[in-house]
């Protein structure tokens, strides 16, 4: 009965007592003649244990301390600027977790695995100005983005799509461009013989019309063998929304550069245009906002494996 009169006593002087630890004050003198201060808990050999905060000209160290050093949930500062570290800590090293770094002109944030405090391990880092965001996500080395994706996308509506093996850029992508992709080429045949039709003759010049279909709507375009980008003329465009054709814009307004001079346009995509034997699917054309010119360029006969033109008797032959 005595003994179980005195325990509530017992029990309070402990976490009493336990309360007052973590309350310790510990002032570390550096190598360099700096001077650390550490509030928290403390073991009784007066090492970090437990939670706590050491401060010191150049950082600030937060969270659950072992032995002296961070082990656990933990939070890194850096004075200089302000960059936060933030995660799991294994033996005061950050294994895994977050970075966050804002400045006037950027914002950089990543969230996976650390060694040195470098970006290393599988993670994702996104980077932030006023004009774009470029995005990494994958297995980074240093810093660096080793094996991965990378998108970057401006304010202009324009992405580009990278993809980075050891290191290097193997493969870039943009969504203002059109690229060879044998999903967006539907055809059960091998290869699609177009006829062309022709204006013109020797003397005047010949030009020659590939004749395309876009849903319901019919209409031929120039063929341009130098011209880079497909084109849809100003008036063929209202036509077509007049026909209901539907597209989706890509925000996107481009300059070329022709014989003619400067032409301004927007981009656009259209979900299905038939050509000979084949739908093609998902089409950047841009879209002339000074003149009536709708021209083939190069640019579709890269969405195929080859393309055979054929002078002598007008025609193409597209390779699926």
């Amino acid at each position: 009965m005595n003994f179980l009169r005195f325990t509530p006593l017992i029990l309070i002087f402990q976490f009493t007592f336990l309360g007052a630890q973590c309350n310790d004050n510990k002032t570390i003198t550096y190598t360099d003649g700096s001077v650390g201060t550490y509030v928290g808990c403390l073991d009784d050999y007066e090492h970090f244990e437990g939670n706590g905060v050491l401060t010191n000209d150049a950082f600030i160290k937060s969270g659950n301390w072992k032995q002296g050093k961070l082990d656990g949930e933990g939070t890194l500062t850096v004075l200089s600027d302000d960059a936060v570290f933030r995660g799991d800590w294994q033996n005061d090293e950050l294994i895994s977790g977050s970075y966050i770094l804002r400045t006037e002109n950027f914002e950089l944030n990543y969230l996976g695995r650390f060694r040195n405090l470098k970006f290393h391990g599988t993670g994702k880092r996104i980077f932030t100005t006023s004009s774009y965001t470029e995005i990494q996500e994958g297995d980074f080395f240093n810093d660096i983005l080793f094996n991965g994706i990378e998108i970057t996308t401006y304010d202009t509506g324009l992405i580009i799509t990278n993809n980075v093996e050891k290191g290097d850029v193997i493969l870039s992508k943009r969504n203002d461009r059109n690229y060879f992709d044998p999903n967006k080429i539907i055809g059960d045949v091998k290869s699609s013989k177009v006829l062309l039709d022709v204006e013109g003759d020797q003397n005047e010049g010949k030009t020659f019309f590939v004749n395309m279909n876009i849903d319901a709507f019919e209409a031929k375009w120039v063929f341009d063998s130098g011209a880079q980008l497909t084109s849809i003329g100003k008036r063929m465009f209202e036509r077509l929304k007049q026909e209901g054709v539907t597209f989706k814009d890509l925000k996107l307004n481009i300059k070329t550069f022709g014989v003619g001079g400067v032409s301004n346009g927007n981009l656009v995509i259209i979900e299905n245009i038939r050509v000979g034997d084949y739908l093609i699917k998902d089409f950047i054309f841009k879209v002339n906002l000074e003149n009536n010119f709708s021209l083939l360029g190069m640019d579709f006969m890269d969405m195929f494996s080859n393309v055979i033109w054929n002078k002598r008797d007008s025609s193409l032959t597209l390779y699926k």
